[in-house]
């Protein structure tokens, strides 16, 4: 056993002072959390306890939503022709798909080895990699079909981040429509292949400490309706998750009522796909009857604001989901930027952006106040934890060991009280407030280092320099 003893620890929603945190190495999980005093006197001679003066302990952010191998397009797509009148999410998605066939299995590897190390310094703990390369260039079939998917589970295991690997099926490039050529890697063309393919990845990794297998079937635009029934049921028979981007769009939203006579919120509840299993990625385009139906479901909906802010997707109707029960994580999705507190900071400020209001997602407080903090840490950690199926985001026994070291006497927190600790780091505060990382109890980022950063940012370096930049498509 080991014992930390921070100088605050944050559990259930406030920052406490005088508590120590005691964990098993050996098993990853968290075992006790009590007065200081009483958990180092536990420990004969004062072995095994660290103290940590000056640093807060938070449990590890969860990043739900992630596409690694998209690192490497950051800073090609902002531009645009100059006789091009606009530039939007269909234009940035060319530009994707140039770097999708460019890169060899080892260069995948290399990029996801490297974002999953920008993610450890950011202080997230765990993963949903939403993954969808599964060919080779040519979109041929690698004679392991799952080649691609051990390479970023590989990637993840070798710097120690979590991963919960979201197998992605991608059968048609819009609805009733074939997949377009530049679409050729993503290709799942038979279901019974595409689950006899994960179920081997699930087997493969079983019993690995920091690895689970979820399914995703990309978008209605992307998966014929007839196969949403079958994905689910094998999910629900091996009790994994199920991930999906939703209503991204207005084109898919409309699309999707031309060819089905149903929004793609109201198509997933009436196929059984909606449930405490399920997260939809983004829903930036949503009725207030399909936010009804994500509540009632019980189901998450993953925000990824700066992406979402990115691609201008639109805004995510938080207020009215948290209303409706929905639960709300959050994921970097396009590593435009890698920073849990940004994104949680985004969710709120775009809702006071909306309303012309301030403070407006909140929990009770002590003093008859409503508080934002709480609640925005609850997104990254908790809710994260939950939409891919892991015992994790709280600091609390028997929870995963995964948590981060904060330093209160960055400057960017000079002023903190116990009281306003949570709204300076959720609202004011960057991932260069993280110090040490923990994953599984063992720690991974040790004052802002990771053991294996230099060889991994010169290797992204050689791919990245490789790669021609892609030119946005000319609309």
């Amino acid at each position: 056993m080991r014992v930390l003893v921070p100088d605050l620890l944050y559990v259930d929603g406030r920052f406490e002072a005088g508590l120590a945190l005691e964990y098993d190495e050996a098993a990853g999980t968290i075992t006790r959390i009590a007065a200081a005093d009483v958990l180092a006197a536990g420990a004969p001679g004062g072995a095994g306890v660290e103290r940590l003066p000056g640093r807060a302990l938070l449990p590890g952010f969860v990043n739900a939503h992630s596409h690694a191998f998209q690192r490497v397009i950051r800073g090609r797509t902002q531009w645009r022709p100059a006789g091009a009148p606009d530039a939007d999410f269909w234009s940035w998605r060319e530009a994707m798909y140039a770097a999708a066939l460019s890169l060899s299995p080892e260069e995948v590897q290399a990029v996801s080895r490297f974002c999953f190390l920008e993610m450890l310094r950011a202080g997230i703990t765990a993963v949903g990699e939403f993954h969808y390369l599964h060919r080779d260039p040519e979109g041929r079939s690698y004679q392991d079909p799952n080649e691609l998917a051990h390479r970023v589970i590989a990637a993840a295991d070798e710097v120690g981040l979590r991963i919960a690997l979201l197998n992605v099926c991608y059968a048609t490039g819009g609805i009733g429509r074939p997949l377009g050529a530049e679409q050729r890697r993503f290709a799942t063309p038979d279901l019974d292949a595409f689950l006899t393919d994960t179920a081997a990845l699930a087997e493969a990794w079983r019993g690995a400490p920091r690895v689970s297998i979820g399914v995703a079937p990309h978008s209605v635009r992307a998966v014929p309706r007839e196969w949403l029934g079958e994905i689910v049921g094998w999910a629900g028979a091996r009790d994994v998750v199920v991930h999906m981007h939703v209503s991204e769009q207005p084109r898919e939203v409309e699309e999707c009522l031309a060819a089905y006579g149903a929004r793609p919120v109201e198509l997933l509840a009436d196929d059984g796909v909606l449930g405490e299993r399920f997260t939809a990625v983004h829903a930036t385009h949503l009725t207030a009857g399909e936010v009804r139906r994500l509540g009632d479901s019980g189901s998450t909906v993953c925000a990824c604001p700066t992406t979402e802010r990115d691609l201008g997707d639109g805004f995510l109707p938080g207020r009215e989901l948290l209303a409706a029960g929905a639960r709300i994580a959050l994921g970097t999705d396009s590593h435009t930027i890698v920073d849990m507190f940004e994104e949680m900071r985004l969710v709120e400020y775009h809702e006071r952006l909306r309303r012309l209001r301030r403070v407006v997602l909140t929990v009770p407080g002590p003093d008859d106040r409503l508080e934002v903090a709480p609640l925005l840490f609850d997104l990254a950690m908790e809710s994260g934890a939950r939409s891919l199926g892991l015992e994790a985001g709280r600091l609390e026994p028997g929870r995963l060991a995964d948590f981060v070291a904060v330093d209160l006497e960055h400057p960017v927190l000079a002023g903190w009280t116990p009281d306003t600790l949570g709204a300076m780091l959720t609202l004011s505060a960057s991932a260069g407030v993280v110090t040490d990382v923990w994953v599984g109890g063992v720690r991974r980022i040790e004052a802002g280092h990771h053991a294996a950063e230099e060889a991994a940012a010169a290797e992204f370096r050689r791919v990245s320099g490789r790669l021609a930049a892609p030119e946005p498509a000319r609309s």
